[in-house]
């Protein structure tokens, strides 16, 4: 039988294109957003979202506890988006809107395909943790750049 973090994660990475399509909605629906994303296209827009993803699942489907130090698809994401002329906030929201499109995948999975409540907020926890390490990189990142400019 499947370990029920294993179901988590098969399920993610079989939806993977569904989830990045179903956070690239809420960011054009985003009032905050609309602006700056409806300059860019849609591959420009998904950028590093899939790979992200997919180490998503690669840190669900370990037993010990990941290195979070060692995680770059979020940071590649985070550094383009800068490039690309977002502001911090901007940049955070997205996150944000991500983080909440695979919190409501994780649970609706667990409806769906039955897994227990303590797998399910074990998956949510290291969801959470993921992207408050990506929040971090972001914010560190941003004052950094932010320094160097007013040198």
């Amino acid at each position: 039988m499947l370990s029920q973090s294993k179901l988590l994660c098969d399920a993610m990475r079989a939806n993977i294109e569904t989830i990045t399509l179903r956070w690239v909605h809420h960011v054009h629906d985003d009032p905050y957003l609309q602006a700056k994303d409806s300059k860019l296209t849609l591959p420009q827009i998904i950028d590093h979202v899939p790979q992200m993803l997919e180490e998503l699942c690669d840190l669900l489907d370990r037993e010990e506890e990941p290195d979070f130090k060692t995680i770059r698809a979020s940071s590649e994401h985070g550094y383009i988006r800068s490039a690309e002329g977002y502001s911090l906030t901007q940049l955070l929201r997205e996150l944000e809107l991500l983080r909440d499109a695979v919190f409501n995948f994780v649970a609706e999975t667990e409806i769906r395909q039955g897994v227990n409540r303590p797998d399910t907020i074990r998956a949510l926890r290291r969801v959470n943790k993921y992207f408050g390490e990506d929040i971090i990189f972001v914010v560190e990142h941003f004052l950094s750049r932010s320094a160097k400019d007013n040198k």
